[in-house]
């Protein structure tokens, strides 16, 4: 016979503002992750980016398309918008959120510039940082997908609910977390996220 805490727990999901908290804290546990990977948080000395990286810094979350924000999360509040030091580069986190009890949800973008480290023998390039740092990002079950540039994968989080995309162009790393499709249209949500890494990419 099922615990009353999982009773609690299993309703709460039937509603849209249980759903929104269950997968904003789990969004929360996926950019904690990524911290440890060197995907979302920025810490220590800024360093310098080499005269061949094509991204000489992270850009601003006026990357991502407002249009597109809009379309995803209705009328989202932009919780978070800074820009910062990453060990190796430079790091942006951006943040969305529809707050209330009707449709909408959450995405978090990450943008990393990673340079080149002329210190390593041989020397180590920022796409190449860029590119391992993205593999070690996608997980069994990411799929390969296509984009105008650079490449790409999409998994489903392990939040149910959630959708994830790693997308590195040159140098730059694009991280996206996006919490807000019903449950009953993974395919949706995923060509959602898809579309979105899309539009920022041409303005890369």
């Amino acid at each position: 016979m099922p615990a009353t805490g999982t009773k609690d727990w299993a309703a709460a999901l039937r509603t849209p503002r249980g759903r929104w908290s269950v997968i904003g804290g789990g969004a929360a546990v996926v950019s904690a992750l990524a911290v440890g990977i060197g995907l979302w948080a920025a810490s220590g000395t800024p360093d310098e980016p080499y005269p061949d990286d094509v991204h000489a810094a992270a850009p601003g979350c006026d990357l991502v398309p407002a249009d597109q924000v809009e379309a995803l999360l209705g009328e989202a509040v932009h919780d978070t918008d800074t820009t910062g030091p990453l060990h190796g580069g430079e790091h942006t986190a951006c943040a969305w959120t529809t707050h209330g009890d009707g449709d909408g949800g959450t995405l978090r973008v990450g943008l990393s510039a990673r340079f080149t480290d002329p210190s390593e023998d041989p020397l180590v390039t920022g796409e190449e940082r860029t590119a391992e740092t993205h593999g070690a990002s996608v997980p069994e079950n990411g799929e390969e997908v296509e984009l105008p540039r650079g490449e790409a994968h999409v998994w489903s989080g392990q939040v149910p609910g959630t959708v994830e995309l790693a997308h590195h162009v040159d140098n730059l790393l694009v991280r996206i977390s996006y919490a807000g499709y019903s449950d009953d249209s993974p395919d949706e949500g995923r060509d959602e996220v898809v579309e979105l890494a899309a539009g920022m990419g041409e303005s890369l």
